[in-house]
């Protein structure tokens, strides 16, 4: 019998072992590098915006708010002495307060509600711009930060 207690591995295949060990430490570092956590860019509020139109008289109100400055209009076409207009500087503690309340992941899950303008109604459309996105919505009441922007809002202006 001609047994070998120890065989030498052919050069083909510690080539192949070799190989085989590069592409998996290769593909590790590869998807080590894909699972590390990205940073992710800090969400900055930059303004909110209300705006009703509709109803029998022809309103139209457009409230904004950044951090430096509050706008408000208000025209009734059907009496331009219900008719106005403020501009003033945001108070600071007012601004922190709004963008504490605004949660930007729900406030995109929002459902739109139906417009009621052709019921005379009037419709409200809330827009909120941050550092990485415009959103809009409108009529959008069973969502509690929607609820809760309007709300604040326009207790601001009274």
């Amino acid at each position: 019998m001609n047994y070998k207690p120890f065989c030498r591995p052919a050069p083909r295949l510690i080539l192949l072992f070799i190989l085989t060990l590069i592409f998996i430490c290769c593909t590790d570092e590869k998807s080590k590098e894909r699972n590390q956590p990205t940073v992710m860019k800090e969400i900055e509020l930059k303004s909110v915006e209300v705006i009703s139109t509709g109803g029998e008289l022809g309103f139209y109100a457009h409230l904004s708010i950044d951090k430096d400055s509050t706008h408000y209009k208000q025209t009734v076409a059907a009496n331009p002495a219900d008719n106005s207009e403020y501009h003033k500087q945001t108070d600071l503690q007012d601004w922190k307060n709004l963008a504490t309340k605004v949660d930007l992941t729900t406030f995109k899950a929002a459902k739109e509600g139906k417009s009621v303008q052709p019921v005379d109604g009037i419709d409200t459309k809330v827009v909120i711009v941050s550092n990485t996105d415009t959103i809009s919505k409108m009529n959008a009441y069973n969502n509690s930060v929607w609820k809760d922007v309007v709300e604040q809002l326009y207790h601001r202006q009274e």
